[in-house]
């Protein structure tokens, strides 16, 4: 006998949240979500440096 698939996950919530999102970042580990996060946050400050150069 073979098992039933699972039903099919929503990507948004009720409300409009975007789950695969937080199921992608759920999926690393937390290393690698620190990671993501850290180079994300060195290119904000990179962008904000050079805004307040102009």
């Amino acid at each position: 006998m073979t098992e039933p698939e699972p039903a099919p996950q929503a990507d948004y919530s009720e409300d409009g949240v975007d789950l695969t999102l937080i199921r992608w970042m759920l999926s690393l580990t937390p290393a690698e979500r620190l990671q993501f996060l850290h180079r994300h946050v060195n290119a904000i400050l990179t962008i904000r440096e050079l805004n307040a150069a102009k």
